[in-house]
């Protein structure tokens, strides 16, 4: 059983991102650390920081909590928030082994556990990755589009710790801006109910650590908004395994332009670069909206009348409607002015007042080599279908069913324009290789039958792009194994080299949806390779091939 467990644990840090969500742990609790402090001093500017004071000295089971901490346990490695208090109120909990090991590689100068000492720490933080849909937005759909999902009766079920592990299973399936929206009014409830109670100090104040409880857990979605690599994928458990990873870490190192309701328009990057000095005004404007999102509960606590009917103004005030409920949220939560607005929205109902210019719609399009870089940096399921070559006595014939995995190392670049043409790429990663066939000639009859071939290697890429849409690819594979067939074992190596041609005549199968994708590369070869296959005992096999991929 601890073998089973120790693979499964290894299967998941293979597909999951280098820090899993958005921002690390570290990262997500500068966040909210420097979010909290700023918005304390605007309110001790006024003389009026009252309730929120008292929680900069927030202990749990002797331990000082602080807003950031919250913040990075949240999601990443607690489902739900009542799940949070609990476990921070037991001093022996695995929750306060995974913050001593946080902070004493945070103490290290690194900004967060690795990963697999947290999966071995608590096996639940990999899983917890691997079925939360909700850190990232709905690739291509537009901003109304990830508010459909809002429902205002979770409000009430989040608030009842009874109804709320139900509640975040439905959630966790929806996306960032859904949970960030529908936690944080939790939270501004529950600081609306706190502000019934000013003349009972204590009751207001349990109330507001709800709130600030809640709200913590929220601004952990808000924060992933702002990560490029969070922007980017079509997210499903299937896709966590097959190609989130991939692209949530090249997208997160390489940026991605956005725009945002202010008709801000930047380079937004993901983990990792929360300190960098380079990237200094983005985390300014993350944690701005963190701050904009404290102040709304200070709002609620101050507008809230002390008779109770007034005070359930506050959520009667939400449509019913979906359509004007949807505006309405866009309308009335000040973060989400300044949150990256998902690819692909309707820019005129986002912007009635602003003139809406080229770099604004630029910014807002569909990625346009998404799909390609998918197909470079995503797991891939691939046959291929090998013949004799250059030699019909001294041959390797068969199949290969490859899976192309992982990425070492690539180059992706654009030229002075801006574009694609004349620029080379390469990508580098990791392939596994079962191959059947046969091999001749045979030494006798004898020695006659099947060939296994089980390889394992190096995959590699290299592109040139002769316009800003076309590209001749060289591809190849450099993989070593062992060979069991004709009555003997061989060490073998079986280099190969192939092009791709494909994209010439705009016939790219990482565009074409997946039914379609493998009767064209069988009809249509689109990748044809050239191979050897070498051992010490025999003459050279060469074979000729060509593959198909399914890029997952």
């Amino acid at each position: 059983m601890r073998k089973i467990k120790i693979l499964a644990i290894v299967a998941l840090l293979f597909v999951l991102p280098s820090s899993v969500y958005a921002y690390n742990y570290g990262e997500h609790k500068a966040i909210g650390d420097q979010a909290f402090m700023k918005f304390i001093h605007s309110l001790q500017q006024t003389g009026t920081a009252g309730t929120f004071r008292s929680l900069l000295d927030f202990k749990v089971a002797g331990t000082k909590i602080s807003y950031g901490t919250l913040n990075g346990l949240s999601g990443d490695h607690v489902g739900d928030p009542y799940a949070l208090i609990e476990l921070l109120s037991d001093s022996s909990s695995v929750l306060h082994k995974i913050m001593t090991l946080h902070d004493e590689y945070i103490a290290m100068g690194y900004s967060a556990a690795p990963d697999g000492k947290l999966v071995k720490l608590d096996f639940g933080y990999a899983m917890l990755a691997m079925k939360n849909l909700s850190h990232f937005y709905q690739y291509g759909k537009s901003f109304q589009d990830q508010l459909s999902a809002f429902n205002k009766d979770m409000i009430r079920q989040c608030q009842r710790p009874e109804l709320a592990k139900a509640a975040f299973d439905k959630l966790n399936k929806t996306n960032a801006i859904n949970m960030y929206v529908t936690l944080h009014l939790v939270a501004m409830d529950f600081a609306a109910q706190s502000g019934r109670f000013k003349d009972n100090p204590e009751q207001a104040r349990t109330l507001m650590m709800l709130a600030l409880l809640f709200n913590a857990f929220a601004d952990h979605f808000l924060e992933d908004s702002f990560s490029s690599g969070h922007l980017v994928v079509k997210r499903t458990v299937l896709a966590s395994v097959v190609n989130n990873k991939a692209l949530h870490d090249f997208y997160s190192a390489n940026g991605t332009m956005v725009l945002n309701r202010k008709a801000e328009i930047w380079k937004a990057h993901g983990d990792g670069t929360f300190n960098k000095p380079e990237f200094i005004n983005e985390s300014a404007r993350v944690i701005e909206a963190v701050e904009l999102s404290l102040a709304d509960l200070w709002m609620a606590y101050e507008n809230t009348s002390s008779t109770p009917q007034k005070g359930m103004d506050f959520l009667m005030r939400i449509p019913v409607e979906k359509k004007m409920q949807e505006n309405y949220l866009l309308n009335n939560i000040p973060a989400l002015k300044l949150v990256p607005i998902p690819y692909n929205s309707n820019l005129p109902s986002l912007f009635e007042n602003t003139l809406i210019t080229d770099s604004m719609k630029k910014a807002n399009q569909m990625l346009p080599y998404r799909n390609f870089v998918r197909s470079r940096v995503g797991n891939s399921f691939v046959i291929g279908i090998n013949g004799p070559s250059f030699s019909t006595k001294n041959y390797y014939r068969g199949f290969d069913f490859r899976i192309n995995a992982g990425s070492i190392s690539n180059r992706y670049t654009f030229n002075s324009k801006g574009g694609k043409k004349g620029v080379w790429d390469y990508w580098h990663g990791y392939t596994v290789v079962y191959s059947w066939g046969e091999t001749a000639p045979y030494r006798d009859e004898f020695h006659k039958g099947p060939t296994h071939q089980f390889r394992a290697g190096i995959r590699s890429n290299f592109d040139y792009w002769v316009s800003d849409k076309k590209f001749i690819g060289i591809y190849g594979y450099m993989e070593g194994g062992v060979q069991y067939g004709n009555r003997e074992t061989s060490l073998i190596f079986v280099p190969s080299v192939g092009l791709q041609l494909g994209s010439l005549l705009n016939i790219n199968y990482y565009n074409m949806p997946g039914w379609l994708r493998l009767p064209a590369q069988y009809l249509l070869p689109l990748k044809l390779r050239q191979g050897v296959v070498l051992t010490a005992k025999h003459p050279p096999k060469y074979f000729y091939g060509f593959e198909m991929d399914f890029v997952l």
